[in-house]
């Protein structure tokens, strides 16, 4: 078991980050009502074609068509060394963005693997349900390559990773090789305590547990599939989290780590002191670069 300081003091660069988040707060993580008005407009869209933003690719960048789910597939080719699946965030309403399709470009890269990231079913139009019918047939076939296999994911697809881990493990399925948690949401109920929290610039707390019950459908929001918080983790693989301490996951996140230690799983937790929300995914800043080089030798290990 490790937990790590990552980084003990906010950059320059990562102040201005969080000053320019905190203007674009978005009132919909906050409160219920407008976080079920965000739902009916994303409604309309969501199911419309994800297309690439134009950009210089380290890789080769494709959209792909597998098991009924549009795939954005990075570094596609026989000679690749890891297949790695990323399952992106957005409370599991909002689409994959620019700085998920970087960070999976520099990762595949960095690691000369297939890097695949779902543009998974969202709400409030679909539950977790679809997705994990995805998921899982994609999962089988990657581990059918005889490559190794990583699961990751950010915020709400982090959250997703680790349910569908423990969803694996339930069904007396193996296991990948690294479990990878940017900043997961790992209790969609939102039932913590978050009073600790000295700020938190991206997220919000009523609006989020609307979100997350949307997504869950006719499940109970603490059951672990969509809240792997409460569920069996004593079949994960080797996990390693990053997290940090000005978000409103951040108790959560310490919590579910706990909870591995408890049940000796191999952990690591990467804590970003003053950092915010999924911090190691934003390339401009600094602390973001220490969080990246760690996931890679995570993986290469």
């Amino acid at each position: 078991m490790i937990m790590v300081i990552l980084c003990d003091k906010m950059s320059k660069m990562s102040k201005i980050v969080e000053y320019s988040l905190e203007k674009k707060h978005r009132e919909y993580v906050d409160d219920a009502e407008k976080a079920r008005e965000h739902m009916q407009e994303r409604s309309l869209e969501e199911d419309e074609p994800y297309k690439i933003p134009k950009g210089v690719y380290r890789t080769k960048v494709e959209s792909k068509c597998l098991f009924g789910c549009q795939m954005v597939i990075f570094n596609d080719n026989k000679n690749t060394d890891y297949s790695v699946i990323y399952l992106h965030g957005g409370i599991y309403v909002n689409e994959i963005r620019l700085p998920h399709i970087s960070f999976c470009d520099k990762l595949a890269k960095k690691i000369n693997g297939t890097v695949i990231a779902p543009i998974y079913p969202l709400a409030p139009n679909h539950t977790y349900e679809e997705t994990y019918e995805i998921i899982e047939k994609l999962y089988d076939c990657l581990l059918k390559m005889d490559k190794p296999v990583i699961i990751m994911g950010d915020s709400a697809g982090g959250g997703l990773s680790a349910a569908f881990c423990e969803n694996l493990a339930v069904k007396d399925l193996p296991q990948p090789k690294n479990l990878i948690l940017i900043s997961p949401w790992v209790d969609v109920s939102m039932s913590g305590n978050y009073d600790d929290v000295e700020c938190d610039p991206m997220l919000g707390i009523d609006g989020l547990r609307e979100m997350g019950e949307t997504w869950a459908g006719d499940i109970d929001p603490k059951d672990y599939k969509v809240s792997p918080l409460f569920g069996d983790v004593s079949k994960l693989p080797k996990t390693t989290l990053f997290v940090g301490t000005h978000e409103i996951f951040y108790s959560d996140v310490v919590e579910f780590y706990n909870k591995l230690e408890d049940n000796n799983v191999d952990a690591e937790i990467n804590i970003g002191e003053k950092m915010n929300h999924v911090y190691p995914i934003y390339p401009l800043v600094p602390e973001s670069k220490k969080a990246f080089k760690r996931i890679v030798e995570v993986i290469l290990d």
